[in-house]
């Protein structure tokens, strides 16, 4: 009788979002999953169920590994505008400007607002991403501005996303970036006035 192999879960988990980040659920195959894994189909059959379970678990990871970690390293209970702003600058900059965007977003591209494989991930992200934004926008601007500037923030930060899997310069996007957070701290500062 064989034994079963033990495998990094961590490291499995990391190595499929990286390639569905990449290529996208549809376009990678059970045997492209191996190689950057290094499961054979047996190991990724038996843990994860199949293609789509190991989808759904890699999605998780990245959602509550990397996009969290993110979301409190730029967005936790002291971050000011300018923690907000460099999470928004860090995408356009090496490692994450290497053009394959955000998992996330990209899941919401490829499968859309029915999108039953990969609905429970990207709302988990989404609400994590609303509630670090707005609440970095509340301590800095009030709870009244929070509300209308964080769907703008949300859209900023989702676009980007999106538009660096394109030819659009990443300066331009920077520049974007840092033109909406000089309003946001304009509106900071005339809200702190006497």
């Amino acid at each position: 009788m064989g034994r079963t192999r033990a495998f990094d879960k961590d490291t499995v988990l990391m190595a499929a979002a990286n390639l569905f980040r990449q290529r996208g659920y549809r376009d990678v195959s059970i045997a492209e999953l191996e190689k950057a894994t290094g499961l054979v189909s047996g190991s990724i059959y038996n843990a994860f169920g199949d293609k789509a379970g190991l989808f759904r678990a890699a999605l998780d990871h990245y959602v509550h590994g990397f996009v969290g970690q993110r979301l409190d390293a730029f967005a936790g209970e002291d971050a000011t505008l300018e923690d907000l702003e460099g999470l928004f600058l860090s995408v356009l900059e090496p490692p994450l400007a290497d053009g394959h965007g955000c998992l996330v977003t990209n899941s919401i591209v490829e499968f859309g607002r029915g999108g039953e494989m990969a609905s429970d991930g990207v709302a988990a992200a989404l609400a994590m991403v609303r509630e670090g934004v707005g609440g970095v926008l509340e301590r800095e601007l009030g709870a009244e501005a929070a509300a209308a500037e964080t769907v703008r923030l949300l859209v900023l930060y989702h676009g980007i996303l999106a538009l660096s899997r394109s030819p659009t310069p990443f300066a331009e996007m920077a520049q974007a970036v840092k033109s909406e957070f000089s309003r946001l701290r304009q509106l900071r500062d005339r809200a702190a006035a006497p």
